[in-house]
C-alpha cells in the first residue's frame, strides 16, 4: 500500500515507504493557510479543542505523581479510547469525527500502558493537526513548537469541565481525575455512563463549552491583534456565508467579501491560485508516472522529445495557472520561484518538476526514472494542505464558501457550525443518506 501524502490524514496502515509529492512547496502552502485563519490548524469541530487540552491536563497531573508520560502517548492514548467508546456507542458507522475504525478493538477498555503505545491508534490521530491550535485558543502554553512541551493554561480546566458536561466521573471524581487514575492506577470501566458522556467525540458540546471556545476563536490566545482581526473577519464572514447558504464571494473576484480586508482577500486568492499551480503539477507527474508505466520496466525516458510533447496539453495547464498566479504580484518569494518554473509549459518546466519530487519520480541523466516511492499505478489521492494531517471529505459540508479556498476556511465553517449545534445533525444526515442509496 502507498499513497501521496500532501498534509492529509493516510490510511490507518502505512507503507515502509510512503508516496510523498510536495514540491518542497510545503512551507508555502503552510503560509498561505495561516494568512488564511492564523491558528487554527486542523481544528474543525469543538471536541477535537477538548480531548488535546485535556490530554495536556492530565499528562501533567500524571507526571507529577511521578510516572513518565508525555503529552502525545496521553493524546493518542485519550483519543482512542474515545473513539472506541463513540464505536461502541454507535455500532462503529464511519464517522470523520472518529478514528480506527478498523483497528482499535472491540473488546473493551484497554490499560493506558497498552493504549499509550505507539501502534495502538491509528499513524496520525486528531492531535496531530489539533495541538497546534491551543497556544492560539489560549488553552496551553508553548514553550516551542513541538506538543510535548505545551503545559496547561488557567483557561484550560473551565474549558474541560464545561465539555465534560457532568460534574463527577465515576466515584467522585472528575473526568481529569479519573483517566489520571487510569493512567497510574486502572482499570477504566466502559460502563461508566457519565465517562462515555465525558469522552464521545460524536456529542454535541454544552452551550457553556460552545461559548467558551467562541470566546477563544475570536480573542486569539497567542496571536498577534493582526491575526486576531483576521480570524474574527473570517469567523464573521463564515458566519454570514452559513447563514445564507448561498456563495456570495468567488476566489477570481478581485473585490472580495465585505468581512475581510483587501490585503487578507488577496492572500485568500493567492492562495487559491497556488493550489491551482500545485495541483496542475502534480497532474503533469502523474501523466509521467502512466507514461512509465506503459514502458514494461524501460522505465527511463528522456525528458526532451517523446515524453514532454506526451505530456504537452497538462504542461500548458499548468503554465496557464502558473502565469495566473504571478499575475497577482503576491509577495511570496518560495510560491513565485515556483510558479516561475511552472509558466514555461516544456521541457525545463518538466525537469523542474522532476527535481522538486524526487522521491516518486526523479531526474536522472536528463531522463524521467521511477523514484524509491514509485508503484506505477499513480493514484488519485487529495492534495498537500500543509498540516500533518487533513479531513478529507468534509467540503459537501461547507457548499456556500467559494471553490479553492484554504481548508482553513473550511474547517472555520465548519467549526462555526459545530458551535452552533448544525454539525453533527448534518453528519448524522449524510451517514443515513449514504446508507439508504447503499441499501
Amino acid at each position: 500500500m502507498t499513497e501521496r501524502l500532501w498534509g492529509l490524514l493516510g490510511p490507518e496502515k502505512l507503507a515502509t515507504t510512503r508516496r510523498t509529492r510536495t514540491l518542497d512547496m510545503s512551507r508555502a502552502v503552510r503560509r498561505f493557510n495561516e494568512r488564511a485563519v492564523p491558528g487554527t490548524g486542523g481544528l474543525w469541530f469543538g471536541r477535537q479543542a477538548y480531548l488535546t487540552a485535556l490530554s495536556v491536563v492530565v499528562a501533567e497531573r500524571v507526571t507529577a505523581r511521578g510516572l513518565r508520560c508525555s503529552n502525545i502517548e496521553m493524546a493518542n492514548a485519550i483519543e482512542a479510547i474515545a473513539c472506541m467508546i463513540a464505536f461502541d456507542s454507535h455500532g462503529r458507522v464511519t464517522d470523520p469525527r472518529l478514528r480506527g475504525r478498523n483497528k482499535l478493538p472491540a473488546d473493551g477498555a484497554p490499560t493506558f500502558a497498552v493504549a499509550r503505545q505507539r501502534g495502538f491508534h491509528v499513524a496520525q490521530p486528531m492531535r496531530m493537526s489539533t495541538a497546534q491550535a491551543l497556544p492560539f485558543l489560549g488553552l496551553a502554553h508553548a514553550a516551542g513548537s513541538r506538543f510535548n512541551t505545551f503545559s496547561s493554561t488557567d483557561a484550560a480546566m473551565p474549558f474541560i469541565e464545561a465539555c465534560a458536561d457532568t460534574e463527577k466521573v465515576g466515584k467522585h471524581k472528575s473526568v481529569v481525575d479519573h483517566l489520571e487514575n487510569w493512567a497510574v492506577n486502572g482499570p477504566l470501566s466502559f460502563n461508566n455512563a457519565e465517562l462515555r458522556t465525558a469522552l464521545d467525540p460524536t456529542r454535541p458540546l454544552p452551550a457553556s463549552a460552545c461559548k467558551l471556545l467562541r470566546f477563544a476563536v475570536e480573542e486569539g490566545g497567542a496571536l498577534d491583534p493582526a491575526d486576531r482581526t483576521r480570524r474574527q473577519n473570517a469567523w464573521r464572514w463564515v458566519a454570514r456565508l452559513q447563514a445564507s447558504t448561498t456563495v456570495a464571494d468567488h476566489i477570481d473576484h478581485p473585490a472580495g467579501p465585505p468581512e475581510l480586508d483587501a490585503d487578507h482577500w488577496h492572500d485568500v486568492r493567492a492562495g487559491a491560485y497556488l493550489f491551482r499551480v500545485r495541483d496542475a503539477a502534480n497532474a503533469v507527474l502523474d501523466s509521467v508516472e502512466g507514461i512509465l508505466a506503459t514502458r514494461q520496466g524501460r522505465a527511463k525516458v528522456p525528458v526532451d522529445g517523446a515524453l514532454c510533447r506526451d505530456v504537452a496539453p497538462q504542461l500548458t495547464q499548468l503554465a496557464e495557472h502558473a502565469r495566473a498566479f504571478l499575475a497577482l504580484g503576491h509577495h511570496d518569494d518560495e510560491a513565485n520561484r515556483f510558479s516561475r518554473e511552472c509558466e514555461a509549459g516544456d521541457a525545463d518546466t518538466l525537469r523542474a518538476l522532476l527535481r522538486r519530487d524526487d522521491h516518486v519520480l526523479r531526474l536522472l541523466d536528463d531522463c524521467a526514472q521511477p523514484g524509491p516511492a514509485y508503484t506505477g499505478q499513480p493514484p488519485a489521492l487529495p492534495q498537500d494542505n500543509g498540516d500533518p494531517q487533513e479531513e478529507t471529505g468534509l467540503d459537501a459540508y461547507a457548499p456556500s464558501l467559494p471553490a479553492g479556498r484554504s481548508y482553513r476556511l473550511r474547517n472555520l465553517y465548519l467549526l462555526h457550525m459545530d458551535l452552533h449545534g448544525l454539525l453533527g445533525p448534518k453528519i448524522d444526515a449524510a451517514r443515513a443518506a449514504a446508507a439508504g442509496v447503499s441499501a
